[in-house]
C-alpha cells in the first residue's frame, strides 16, 4: 500500500511512460502478495519521488540508470531502460557513451554484455519502426497494346 497516493500516482504514470505499459503491465500482473508492497515502493520512491526531481533532466537521470544497471549486471532491466532512453528522447549515441562511461567501473566484460543488449533493443526499435511504416506503393506500368498503324496512302 503506498505511503503517498499522489506521490505514489505520479510515480506509476512515470513508470508505466518511461519502461512501457505492455511491460509494466505484464510486471504489475504478475505481482503478488510476496512483492505488491516491493513494487509499490519501487513505483513511489524511485519513479514518484526521485525520477521526478527537478536538478536533473529526466534524459539524465535515465542515463544515470544505464550506467548503474551495467555495473551491476541486470542485463534485463537494462533493456527495459534502454527502452526507456530511447522513449524519453536519449539518442542512440548518448546510450551508447554512457554504457562506454561504465566501463571504468563496471569492467568490460559488463559493458560488452550491455552494449549486446543495446544492440539488441536498437535492432527491435528498427523493425518495429519498419513494421510501422505504411508501404509506399508503386506504379507498375501495364503494357498496352500497341495500336495498329493506319496505312497511309
Amino acid at each position: 500500500m503506498a505511503m503517498n497516493a499522489k506521490t505514489h500516482a505520479l510515480g506509476r504514470k512515470t513508470r508505466w511512460d518511461v519502461i512501457g505499459h505492455d511491460t509494466m503491465d505484464a510486471i504489475e500482473g504478475a505481482t503478488g502478495a510476496v512483492n505488491r508492497a516491493q513494487q509499490d515502493y519501487v513505483t513511489e520512491f524511485a519513479w514518484g519521488e526521485i525520477f521526478n526531481r527537478p536538478g536533473l533532466p529526466k534524459k539524465t537521470r535515465i542515463l544515470l540508470n544505464l550506467v548503474m544497471l551495467t555495473v551491476l549486471g541486470e542485463r534485463e532491466v537494462l533493456r527495459h531502460h534502454i527502452r526507456g532512453a530511447l522513449r524519453l528522447g536519449c539518442t542512440r549515441t548518448a546510450i551508447r557513451e554512457a554504457l562506454l562511461q561504465a566501463s571504468t567501473f563496471a569492467g568490460f566484460n559488463k559493458v560488452s554484455l550491455a552494449t549486446n543488449a543495446a544492440h539488441e533493443v536498437f535492432a527491435e526499435a528498427d523493425a518495429a519502426q519498419t513494421q510501422s511504416k505504411p508501404k509506399a506503393r508503386t506504379k507498375t506500368k501495364t503494357k498496352t497494346k500497341a495500336r495498329p498503324r493506319r496505312k497511309t496512302g
